[in-house]
């Protein structure tokens, strides 16, 4: 016996059929992640990002059931790191870190020569945290604020020096950033670390950096150094008493801020979800908290927000390493 079908019925089967893959990627994103997750971190243990990373990480492990296991792999600049997650599998399973020394100041430094096209070859999860660099100076030096160190170093020229962690990266370039600004003229060393240029800053065998604020702060608390300011636009929360750069020098703002990305061609609805859940927990009170100890702020974004910034900070620093005139031949 034949049986008919209705057009209703017909319609309803159409649009059933028509439902059905998106039921399944749906699902597949709920359902995600099914197995651990690989987070690259492109610095070494123990620095600001590194500590970062495991913060968010511990609280993605909690919220999605699944842990997200820190993988550091250091060199280059931040280049190495971010090199092996551009060529990871865009599966969800391998997501990392990025810092404004791989998607803003190394583009304008490595050039043709960086291994990754820092625009291009990612999926923009979200902006994680900003933390200032803090413009301190060994004791001796006769400024008690920034406009006097100004006048000082005009009566002085090329007679002080300043302290990075190396040629190119925002501490290096929040120095020249100043010189630009101000009109002076200090000579740069460069130091291996952090921890290596703030004790000849201590011993005022050079008088002055603008280093990450979590390494000079607790220096500056015990009185081994003078806090002169900070280098992005707000004062930081911790330490309110310190001015800002730009209260003195108008448009200068430098912050060492660090954001999540995954390979290009990660699934739509993978992104979605790890935006949500980045988001959920960098709102997270325990986690802003934690933060603030570091002296950073969190700074949740969208993926277009986050690429946004990428795209404005290789734009800032371009300028300043032309004027600079710095180049990295390797």
């Amino acid at each position: 016996m034949k049986r008919s079908i209705t057009r209703r019925a017909a319609l309803s089967l159409v649009g059933g059929a028509f439902a059905a893959p998106l039921v399944v990627r749906n699902g597949w994103a709920q359902a995600y992640p099914t197995k651990p997750v690989t987070v690259i971190i492109p610095f070494g243990a123990g620095g600001t990002t590194d500590l970062i990373g495991r913060i968010i990480c511990e609280k993605l492990s909690q919220r999605m059931g699944k842990s997200f296991v820190i993988e550091n792999r250091a060199g280059a600049g931040g280049n190495t790191g971010v090199a092996a997650l551009a060529h990871a599998a865009p599966d969800g399973y391998t997501i990392g870190m990025t810092t404004v020394a791989t998607h803003g100041i190394n583009p304008n430094l490595f050039k043709d020569k960086l291994p990754f096209k820092a625009l291009e070859d990612f999926e923009f999860l979200s902006l994680a945290s900003s933390q200032p660099n803090f413009m301190c100076c060994h004791p001796s030096v006769p400024a008690q604020n920034v406009a006097e160190f100004i006048a000082y170093l005009k009566a002085n020229p090329g007679k002080e020096t300043f302290a990075s962690s190396g040629l190119g990266t925002s501490i290096h370039l929040c120095g020249e950033l100043f010189m630009q600004l101000a009109g002076v003229k200090m000579q740069h060393v460069t130091y291996r670390s952090s921890g290596a240029l703030m004790q000849d800053v201590i011993a005022g065998n050079v008088k002055i950096t603008f280093d990450n604020f979590t390494s000079p702060y607790p220096h500056y608390k015990a009185g081994a150094v003078r806090g002169l300011a900070v280098t992005t636009m707000q004062r930081a929360k911790i330490a309110p008493e310190i001015p800002a750069l730009s209260e003195t020098l108008p448009g200068f703002d430098i912050a060492s801020w660090n954001g999540f990305l995954a390979p290009k061609g990660t699934p739509r609805e993978i992104c979605d979800r790890l935006v949500a859940e980045l988001q959920a927990v960098l709102k997270d009170p325990s986690v802003t908290s934690r933060f603030e100890e570091l002296g950073a702020a969190a700074t949740p974004s969208s993926g277009e927000e986050a690429r946004a910034k990428s795209t404005a900070e290789i734009a800032k620093f371009k300028d300043i390493i032309e004027k600079a005139g710095i180049s990295i031949q390797n």
